[in-house]
């Protein structure tokens, strides 16, 4: 008896933080299309940050790759947003091909982080920035690209962190607006799995968010 193909619709919404970030992946046994995307400026009057959205396709039995930019380097005016997707954008996962988006941004206020230092209990991180952050006190930001070495039993599928993206709020800052470059966080407490960072990673103020409207199609 045949399989009738099963539909579900689906919203991908993650802030635009640091480097290029995967943000969707075309399950097993499904077939996608892409309906719409956008990326909004929400970090006010005068800042106008760039996107760049890719499809990225992988051969499955060599593991190379080809990426296609749907869009690159559309500048988002301020209290605004770009349309990258308002169509159709058919997405495979088959036998032989893998589908996935990238999106990544330029954007003012980036910095390196030179150490970071998570409390899992209470989910407070304190980092320290490579040069002055120039955060205050309840702004948004993102961070990306965090490597820490975790549990080996703790079923972690990635050491690379934040997974998946979002924004954090800054709790405090030592040393005074425009000079520090160390801050705290609550991130959120990661079920007893205890966290030690390693190398990497860089933060910026939240400026640009992306949403992406997709239906998926299943015969499995």
């Amino acid at each position: 008896m045949a399989v009738a193909p099963v539909n579900k619709f689906l919203t991908v919404a993650v802030p635009v933080a640091p480097g290029n970030q995967k943000v969707y992946e075309v399950p097993t046994g499904t077939s996608a299309i892409l309906l719409y995307a956008q990326v909004s400026n929400v970090a006010g009057v005068t800042t106008y940050p760039t996107a760049t959205l890719t499809h990225r396709r992988e051969s499955r039995s060599t593991g190379n790759t080809r990426d296609i930019r749907i869009i690159k380097d559309i500048e988002i005016p301020p209290n605004d947003a770009a349309i990258l997707i308002d169509g159709r954008l058919v997405l495979e996962k088959t036998a032989t091909t893998l589908d996935r988006l990238y999106i990544s941004g330029i954007q003012t206020g980036v910095v390196g982080v030179v150490t970071c230092n998570y409390d899992e209990p209470t989910g407070i991180v304190t980092i320290t920035t490579d040069a002055a952050h120039h955060f205050n006190v309840d702004d948004e930001y993102t961070m990306s690209g965090l490597f820490f070495e975790c549990s080996s039993n703790a079923g972690i599928t990635t050491n690379i962190f934040p997974s998946p993206q979002k924004s954090y709020v800054i709790s405090t800052i030592v040393s005074d607006v425009g000079g520090s470059k160390t801050f705290t966080s609550n991130v959120g407490s990661a079920a007893g799995i205890a966290h030690t960072y390693i190398s990497g990673g860089q933060v910026a103020p939240l400026q640009m968010e992306f949403i992406a409207s997709i239906l998926e199609n299943s015969t499995t």
